[in-house]
């Protein structure tokens, strides 16, 4: 297992350098100068070229990707638009002189609100999701089955910004069931935290749980016919204990690697339902930043999100691994 688990760690390492180096050079792609966007309409061609050399923007792209990488892990000095060195600790990001802090500083700001969605969404995704999947494999061909295909259906076809935007017009603006969405720390208001990301979590847990529900029935329908979980059913077992002492965690390998990918792109950013319901979280942090051409903090944004899909893909294949031990022999 431990190699396994050091092959996945460089896997995942290399993985994060290479969209360091795709998303950076992306970043030069862009047809705006940077310096100029941070200095602004205001300032002279004298002010810009300062900038552009205080920036490390004369330097040639290989130099100024390695300085990048040495910022990420020991951390650089940067300057600001008047020329005043700004420290940006490790993991430096870089320096958003739209918002006038570090990249990092923004990104931890608006992290909280970020997580809380995501924690939120994961729950209703895997109780409603794998739940409604392991019901209607178990009454596969009823009437239950067929409606929690046809819900399943539903939501695998419906968008989040639609079902977002519709549901607050129905249940925030017109019948006033559920408050305004938003985000309240929870060690300020747990009950404003809870009563204002209710409905965000309700929407884009829904929409993702269509793909898990699917997903699990299927995977429940076909390990329900191994030959271990008909041993068991012949041996007196119960059908409801075969199932899930035994068909369950037969069929977990790919709900878990589908999850971890899940956690992911929700911890990265939750953008469209951020974007929906005016959270403050990284995903509308990174929606800002493309409207204002904040570059920086764009670069910042594309990095987090990589890293957590990235981290939680590989926690994800680990897990799947130490399940089924054949995963770390075909490894």
């Amino acid at each position: 297992m431990t190699g396994y688990v050091l092959r996945r760690a460089a896997q995942a390492a290399a993985v994060l350098l290479v969209i360091t180096a795709v998303t950076f050079a992306l970043f030069y792609a862009a047809p705006s100068d940077p310096a100029l966007t941070a200095c602004g309409p205001q300032c002279d061609r004298a002010q810009v070229a300062e900038l552009h050399r205080s920036m490390g923007l004369d330097q040639p792209v290989a130099a100024q990707f390695l300085d990048y990488l040495r910022g990420l892990v020991a951390g650089r000095t940067i300057s600001n638009v008047d020329g005043t060195p700004v420290d940006c600790a490790a993991p430096c990001l870089g320096y958003s002189y739209v918002l006038q802090e570090p990249v990092l500083d923004a990104v931890l700001d608006r992290f909280p609100a970020t997580l809380s969605v995501a924690v939120g969404a994961l729950a209703v995704i895997v109780v409603l999701g794998i739940g409604t999947g392991f019901t209607a494999a178990l009454r596969r061909g009823k009437p239950a089955d067929r409606l929690l295909s046809g819900f399943t259906l539903i939501g695998a076809s419906v968008q989040i910004f639609f079902l977002g935007y519709v549901l607050q017009y129905l249940l925030v603006y017109t019948t006033g069931v559920f408050p305004v969405p938003g985000y309240t720390p929870f060690g300020e208001d747990a009950g404003a935290w809870l009563a204002g990301l209710l409905l965000p979590w309700l929407v884009l847990g829904f929409v993702n749980a269509a793909v898990f529900a699917r997903l699990s029935r299927s995977q429940l329908l076909e390990t329900m016919h191994e030959g271990y979980v008909r041993t068991a059913r012949a041996k007196g077992m119960s059908a409801l204990r075969a199932h899930l002492k035994y068909t369950a965690r037969g069929a977990a390998g790919p709900l878990v690697q589908l999850l971890g990918l899940e956690v992911g792109a929700l911890l990265g950013g939750a953008f469209i339902t951020e974007t929906v319901f005016g959270i403050s979280g990284v995903g509308r942090l990174a929606v800002d930043s493309v409207v204002q051409n904040d570059l920086p903090t764009v670069l910042g944004t594309v990095l987090i999100a990589a890293f957590f899909v990235v981290l939680f893909v590989a926690v994800a294949d680990l897990v799947v691994a130490w399940l089924d031990p054949r995963v770390r022999v075909q490894a």
